[in-house]
């Protein structure tokens, strides 16, 4: 096949993946303008915007289907490079036109000078010249304070002890705090992109640093299973967490999914962590990739609290519940939600399948809410409300769904003459997430409401691809595997005192 008519059938794919974008794609920042020049551009002068941009996922063992570190196998690939990067399909960028500005688009975004270098490369044959293989950028920190890295002891290699194809996996990280801090910054660095799916750090202190350290002296400091959490006595769901921010859960001081590109709070804040406070790393391995022995790492950036003028950072967790029935005419053991619920018990234990009626009492809703006949069950929605107990200043935003998620939500006082869009992902996909800063904080103050809003394909078209073959549908429910299903929206406030 010629060139041109690779180029067509190209444009013709994107031009199908432009129309699924929707013009999701907006440009919130610029980068440094590509250096002007009238001759051919050769790979010197692209492999910068790669490095930068691209190579983050396009690396070998990345989430992307080919690398291009290498001038070779960025220039095999150079027509559909062209065509991804002037369509704006790539690199990808989830948010909507109706979502406010972030911190870090500039990272992610292509400006016109930097597409137009690209499309001159690709055009003029993709040429090599004398440059070597990239590495990806990383984002470099620039928050106050001092660096502290915190590592497993030693490698661990996943396995999916309870069957499928998931393994959550707590470590202990102590970071031998002396005094109080505040973490400015947390670079959650994984070392095998191709299975670690996101990586949680969670600060254990009190009786969640005690049994964290008891886990981590039984399992001889190879670390323990951990579905919804990092799995301590303190933490499992009561009936009084449904009213605190985190729901029980310990403080998050960082995290990390593919594609994330912030790595420093906002400036003026930091996340409090307490003296002889302990780190529980929590890794999330998708093992439809073959397991390897993994060390992830983090590394941090602390600054003394005692002093400081630093304001706490805090997490507030507003899931939904999760309820997609088998579309109409699908008839099957595995569409009962008894039997969704039965494998939930099997697969993460008991409190974990206790989980889709406690969202159910959560969010004030009922299976009567969910009853409704699920037709081809290509649209399933779900949403919650959370009342605003207290003055917040909200900086930080994200959701999180799975394989099935199609578009997720976040607003601030929906219905009302004072609704904020905080995040919305119209497509969703589900490597392409992150947590993204306001540029511009957003207040909230009590009684206002928080409201996250999922929407689900259940159809047989849309089961999640595995070994190659399509999952048959079935009931699904929320849960801690990858072929499961959230809906979660995170935000990340402070209280405002003023």
């Amino acid at each position: 096949m010629g060139r041109n008519a690779r180029r067509l059938r190209l444009v013709a794919a994107a031009g199908i993946a432009v129309a699924l974008a929707g013009g999701a794609v907006a440009l919130h920042g610029a980068s440094a303008t590509p250096r002007a020049t009238s001759a051919t551009p050769t790979w010197n002068d692209v492999a910068p915007i790669f490095a930068a941009k691209c190579a983050g996922c396009h690396m070998p063992g990345g989430i992307a289907p080919f690398s291009i570190t290498s001038p070779r196998s960025a220039a095999a690939h150079a027509d559909a490079i062209e065509v991804m990067t002037q369509t704006g399909v790539m690199p990808p960028w989830p948010p909507g036109r109706d979502s406010p500005p972030y911190l870090g688009s500039d990272r992610r975004v292509l400006t016109p000078p930097e597409k137009d270098l690209i499309a001159r490369w690709a055009r003029g044959g993709a040429r090599i010249g004398s440059g070597g293989t990239i590495t990806p950028a990383r984002a470099a920190s620039s928050a106050p304070g001092t660096t502290l890295s915190v590592a497993p002891a030693r490698p661990y290699l996943p396995h999916a002890a309870v069957g499928g194809f998931d393994d959550y996996h707590c470590v202990l990280l102590e970071p031998h705090l002396e005094q109080d801090v505040f973490v400015t910054s947390a670079d959650v660095q994984p070392q095998r992109t191709d299975i670690v799916h996101h990586v949680v750090l969670f600060a254990a202190e009190g009786a969640n640093a005690a049994e964290a350290r008891a886990l981590n002296t039984r399992s001889q400091g190879k670390g323990w299973t951990c579905f919804g959490g990092p799995g301590l006595s303190e933490t499992h769901p009561t009936a009084d967490a449904a009213s605190r921010d985190r729901l029980g859960s310990p403080q998050w001081i960082g995290a990390w999914v593919p594609g994330h590109t912030t790595v420093d709070t906002p400036a003026g804040i930091g996340v409090l962590v307490h003296k002889g406070a302990a780190i529980v790393m929590q890794v999330h391995y998708n093992l439809l990739h073959p397991a390897r022995p993994d060390r992830s790492r983090a590394v941090l950036r602390v600054v003394p609290a005692r002093g400081s003028r630093l304001t706490p950072l805090d997490t507030i967790l507003v899931p939904a519940p999760v309820e997609l029935p088998c579309p109409a005419g699908v008839s099957s053991p595995l569409c009962s939600r008894d039997r969704a619920i039965a494998d939930e018990a099997r697969k993460y234990g008991a409190a974990a399948a206790l989980i889709p009626t406690g969202l159910l009492y959560l969010c004030q809703k009922s299976l009567a809410d969910y009853a409704q006949p699920p037709g081809t069950a290509e649209n399933l929605a779900t949403s919650c409300d959370r009342r605003v107990n207290r003055p917040l200043r909200i900086y930080g935003v994200a959701g999180h769904m799975h394989l099935r998620g199609v578009d997720i939500r976040i607003d601030l006082n929906p219905g009302t003459p004072r609704a904020r869009v905080l995040l919305h992902i119209p497509h969703w996909h589900f490597h392409w997430q992150d947590a993204y800063y306001l540029k511009q904080p957003v207040d909230a103050s009590p009684g206002d409401t928080i409201r996250v809003t999922c929407r689900f394909d259940n159809a047989p078209g849309a089961q999640p691809l595995v070994n190659g073959k399509r999952l048959p549908p079935r009931y699904v429910l929320w849960g801690e595997g990858t072929t499961d299903e959230m809906c979660l929206g995170l935000i990340q406030a402070t209280t405002r005192t003023g």
